[in-house]
């Protein structure tokens, strides 16, 4: 954008600076001419008026002499007809054809005192005619070969310093635009950085007052606006956390309250409507959690996303094995994997064990493959779940694939949705967040999460993470 502005603006400056000179050039060459014009005009005369008195001999030689004195002092040459004779001195030839012609026209009587303009390409010599005689017939002429050398080198050093002057102004009034052009782009391009940095980090950044007043109106306005969005932001998600845990105490003495009732006994009536409460308390409990896990996932994706935070964000993580933490997982959840019929089956031999090491910190790890195990059983029981690590060039797949229903291509790109359920799965228990939290975490940790279907049948899903050598290091938050 600036070289646009400094391309228009120079353009017009440059064209300003071209006409001004192109004046002052032909102000220089008009005032050379009509000095010359006035000088040889008044030597002309002279030498008609001692032309028209020469008579015989004698006046005849004065006025060659006369011309004489006037070529070597002017270079000039002249040829005066007088008295049936022609008097020449200096360059001038009677056989010239202009000269001829010149001569012809004098014997008309039609004069031609008109000098052209001087400029730097001018010729080096031009002719004036003048004739005189009585009122009844021409008795004679005077031709003068003006010399134009002098005056067009007036000309060509005058309009030389103009060029110079009108380039070093140009120069100038180019740096001026691009100071202009600096001042007034500058601000813009501050504040295209930082809503590009707000979209990205949701954080405002703070803007210094630069270039003009109206600019300095709209940094100040973006600003503002920066801060109340990011504000907003923050107490949407303070609220959301704050609202989750207070409501965790009410549920709890909801069901202290259920728990004392069922101890108190009643009859059946009574029991069936103690269970369907403490059923809606139980799903009111997990969804807490999960709007809980998910406020602190996209907790950390946003300071994930924040430049002043990343480095901050990446000195949480550390170099983990995650056929291990896949072990792990597996021997926690084994029981509840049993008693819905399922079968975890971990591949070891999909990656060797040294090479299974990934760049995330250590809690998001084994949170996220955590969801995704109990999303596997939950929905897919009855199955074999397997969990397996893949090469994928400077990442490293974490894969957990189940033979369930699995979902269908138009379902895929909603898994990761907030609360978004399959219609099949409304009748299993469930908040809809445990992808949307995976896919949260993921990202934090500078990875991303990948819903397919499962070959043959059921979900496979991916945990995609930076790999991380043997000898990386980091440092546990």
């Amino acid at each position: 954008m600036r070289i646009r502005v400094l391309s228009v603006l120079g353009s017009l400056l440059l064209v300003i600076v071209a006409l001004v000179s192109t004046v002052l050039m032909q102000s220089v060459s008009r005032d050379a001419t009509a000095d010359l014009q006035v000088n040889r005009l008044s030597a002309l005369n002279r030498f008609v008026q001692l032309a028209s008195h020469a008579n015989g001999g004698d006046d005849l030689e004065m006025l060659q002499l006369e011309m004489d004195t006037y070529s070597q002092l002017y270079g000039e040459g002249l040829l005066i007809v007088a008295d049936g004779r022609q008097l020449a001195s200096g360059e001038i030839q009677p056989e010239d054809a202009a000269v001829a012609q010149a001569l012809r026209a004098a014997a008309l009587n039609l004069e031609h005192t008109e000098i052209p303009a001087v400029n730097p390409f001018s010729d080096g010599a031009a002719l004036i005619t003048r004739p005189f005689g009585n009122t009844a017939q021409v008795l004679g002429s005077v031709t003068m070969k003006v010399n134009l050398e002098p005056a067009r080198m007036r000309v060509l050093q005058a309009s030389s310093m103009v060029l110079i002057i009108s380039l070093a102004v140009g120069a100038i009034f180019l740096l001026l635009a691009d100071r202009l052009a600096t001042w007034v782009i500058r601000p813009l391009h501050r504040l295209d950085d930082s809503v590009q940095l707000l979209t990205r980090t949701q954080r405002p950044i703070p803007l210094v007052d630069q270039g003009p007043p109206e600019l300095q109106a709209l940094s100040r306005s973006v600003s503002n606006m920066a801060q109340t969005m990011a504000t907003s932001l923050q107490q949407q998600q303070e609220l959301i956390a704050e609202t989750s845990h207070q409501l965790r105490n009410p549920v709890a003495a909801l069901r202290l309250r259920v728990d004392l009732l069922k101890m108190r006994g009643g009859d059946d009536s009574s029991s069936d409507a103690l269970r369907a409460v403490e059923d809606e308390l139980a799903r009111v409990e997990t969804l807490l959690d999960g709007v809980l896990r998910l406020a602190s996932a996209e907790h950390r994706l946003t300071e994930q996303n924040s430049e002043e935070s990343a480095v901050e964000a990446g000195t949480r993580r550390e170099s983990i094995n995650a056929l291990e933490v896949l072990a792990e997982e597996i021997e926690r959840q084994s029981a509840v994997a049993q008693a819905s019929g399922n079968t975890l089956m971990l591949d070891r031999a999909s990656e060797p064990m040294v090479d299974a090491l990934v760049w995330c910190n250590g809690f998001d790890l084994q949170q996220m493959v955590s969801e995704l195990l109990e999303n596997a059983i939950k929905y897919a029981p009855g199955t074999q779940v397997e969990l397996g690590v893949r090469s994928s060039g400077a990442m490293l797949d974490i894969v957990v694939s189940d033979h369930g229903p699995g979902l269908s291509t138009a379902e895929l790109s909603r898994a990761v949705e907030r609360f978004w359920r399959s219609v099949r799965a409304r009748g299993t228990a469930g908040t809809g967040l445990g992808l949307a939290i995976v896919d949260r975490l993921a990202r934090a940790n500078a990875g991303q999460i990948i819903v397919a279907a499962n070959d043959g049948t059921g979900l496979k899903i991916i945990i995609r993470l930076p790999r991380a050598s043997s000898g990386q290091e980091g440092t546990d938050g």
